[in-house]
């Protein structure tokens, strides 16, 4: 895996980014309009670090139409901004897999179907998880029952065995993630034993991939910090121009991190033998195995 490769690619895709930034703002700022119209809520700007503390808030009036309208809306385009992004991530790992330095066209629909199998095999992932952590604290309960010695060791391996389990099943995410945006076979997303036995069988190129994921973190979370902590001070109280420059900020940096990690996935998928060169069969789904 190229970290430098991989940290460069939204930069060079950055005109279409950027433009996904905009949308996204706009749609944002346009619910943060509606709501700040149904009342004066520039008192509360203090609250987020953009207005210098005031003796008194105004009091709070009934939420208008406005309000309202707002909220659903922000509720609204949260969901299609989760599932159009989860979708569209699928159709760039399949491109930069497929040697692609630009990224793909947007095409809604099938961003958004796409999306939403991602998001019903995170579901699938989660369930699973959550039993699997039901088992290891009933068994740690045992075994602090028969006596305190074995209660603790029982937690310690619990413990371990939870963090071992939490990466390995990640990379089983991505792997499923990655073989679905190679041949569109939704039963890759839910074939949780078959993607682990990829990523355990290689260990080495998922223990890269976690360290360049958290590398990327911190890299843009101290870029983010730098910045908002220059422009804060220049925001004055008008909630809607702090709405956009938050937006704006917060979609640059988290969007080019996204993906620049789509790229590292992409070579990760690469690396193991995804993309029609491993020799692990089609497999239906796994359900708990």
């Amino acid at each position: 895996m190229d970290f430098t490769r991989a940290f460069k690619y939204p930069f060079h895709n950055s005109a279409k980014v950027i433009s996904i930034v905009l949308v996204l703002t706009i749609l944002f700022t346009f619910c943060i309009a509606l709501i700040a119209s149904s009342h004066d809520w520039s008192s509360y700007l203090q609250l987020i670090g953009y207005h210098e503390a005031l003796d008194s808030v105004n009091e709070l009036d009934e939420p208008g139409s406005g309000a309202v309208l707002g909220m659903l809306g922000l509720m609204a385009v949260m969901v299609f901004e989760g599932f159009w992004l989860s979708g569209y991530s699928v159709e760039v790992i399949r491109a930069i897999m497929n040697n692609y330095d630009t990224m793909p066209g947007i095409e809604i629909g099938a961003n958004l179907r796409k999306g939403f199998w991602l998001f019903l095999s995170g579901l699938w992932y989660a369930i699973v998880s959550l039993f699997l952590g039901v088992v290891l604290w009933l068994l740690v309960g045992i075994f602090s029952k028969l006596s305190f010695l074995l209660g603790s060791i029982a937690s310690i391996g619990a413990i371990i065995l939870a963090i071992a389990y939490i990466f390995l099943a990640g990379w089983a995410y991505f792997v499923g993630v990655a073989r679905y945006a190679w041949d569109g076979d939704r039963s890759a997303l839910y074939a949780i034993r078959h993607n682990m036995r990829i990523a355990r069988e290689h260990r080495g190129p998922s223990m890269r991939l976690s360290a360049f994921m958290i590398a990327l973190f911190l890299i843009y979370a101290i870029a983010r910090w730098i910045v908002e902590t220059a422009i804060g001070g220049f925001i004055g109280p008008d909630i809607v121009v702090a709405a956009v420059i938050t937006f704006i900020t917060y979609y640059a940096f988290n969007l080019f991190q996204h993906f620049s990690t789509q790229h590292l996935i992409a070579q990760y998928a690469l690396e193991i033998g995804i993309g029609g060169q491993h020799e692990f069969d089609k497999d239906k789904v796994d359900y708990i195995q």
